[in-house]
């Protein structure tokens, strides 16, 4: 009886001294994993690629809008908000909708007057758990610096109501060719836009009325820029205070994680304005053909789809 009485004593003992072994033993790896998660940028804002603008020569512009054969295969173009009309020869701009990404396209007339060759990339932004609102800001790793420290509000009127599309960010950069914003979206203007209501802002449902899936284009993979000094230091920052992790550097090329694409940046010497060299996009289905706007050139390769603007930026400065 004693025997048996000291035995569970034993076990209980062991017990006992087994989980206080395995309490301190897991306490330092809580620790670790929030210092984990604060070094890959949990506590930052969420950013993910909206779309792209570039301005095309008349050349490039016009073989665009005229090519019907290739827009009826590679995917939907329209005029935009708020009717997303079909274009015609007469369009000034059009727009090129994938799956959660867009392209807008800018001819030499366009109506925000902007040069050939001169570029824009802009982000949405997502906080956890907070809902749209006129007073939101993005979360960095490093607060009150010059980077992301200006603001503008986009309202559009639909159905006869001025409502607010966005909240942008930015870091002013007079005279640069090339724009990075940042933003977060209102879901309200989705509901005024499409009738239906929507409990949060997604760039899928932006697009979906005019996404055509069983045309080739899907989305944006990777964007390639070279850029002057004051540019791609501004970029670089930018992504790095949004928590962006480098993926590869090669010299002065920076490979960075940009959300859901790829962001390739490279600073030169050599050129008078920053400019977007080359996208690659993602197909819906393979394709192996090479169409040549201008100058502008679209190697596909499988599921990949490869624009190229080097001679768009060489032909016309």
């Amino acid at each position: 009886m004693f025997n048996r009485i000291a035995l569970h004593i034993f076990l209980l003992m062991l017990l006992v001294s087994c989980k206080d072994q395995v309490q301190k033993k897991d306490a330092p790896s809580i620790i670790d994993r929030e210092k984990i998660d604060a070094a890959f940028g949990k506590h930052v804002s969420a950013i993910m690629l909206n779309h792209l603008y570039i301005v095309l020569d008349s050349l490039s512009y016009s073989s665009l809008i005229k090519d019907t054969e290739w827009s009826k295969t590679f995917g939907a173009l329209d005029k935009g908000l708020p009717s997303f009309a079909p274009i015609d020869n007469d369009t000034p701009m059009c727009y090129l909708r994938g799956h959660k990404h867009y392209i807008e396209i800018l001819g030499p007339n366009n109506i925000f007057n902007e040069p050939v060759g001169k570029s824009g990339v802009g982000f949405t932004l997502e906080n956890d758990d907070e809902h749209f609102h006129l007073g939101v800001k993005p979360k960095l790793k490093v607060e009150n610096t010059r980077f992301l420290n200006a603001t503008k509000t986009v309202d559009m009127e639909l159905s006869k109501q001025k409502g607010t599309w966005f909240k942008a960010f930015y870091t002013p950069s007079p005279g640069t060719a090339l724009h990075t914003w940042y933003a977060f979206y209102n879901p309200i203007f989705l509901d005024s836009l499409y009738q239906k209501h929507h409990t949060f802002y997604s760039r899928e449902a932006f697009l979906k009325p005019n996404y055509a899936n069983q045309k080739l284009f899907n989305g944006i993979k990777s964007i390639v820029m070279t850029c002057t000094t004051d540019d791609y230091i501004r970029i670089t920052q930018e992504l790095y205070h949004l928590g962006c992790k480098l993926l590869e550097r090669d010299g002065q090329m920076l490979s960075i994680d940009g959300g859901d694409i790829i962001i390739k940046i490279t600073t030169s010497n050599e050129i008078e304005y920053s400019q977007i060299t080359q996208i690659r996009c993602h197909l819906n289905r393979s394709d192996d053909s090479v169409t040549n706007l201008g100058n502008v050139t679209i190697v596909n390769k499988g599921k990949e789809s490869i624009w190229s603007f080097d001679n768009l930026h060489k032909n016309n400065f």
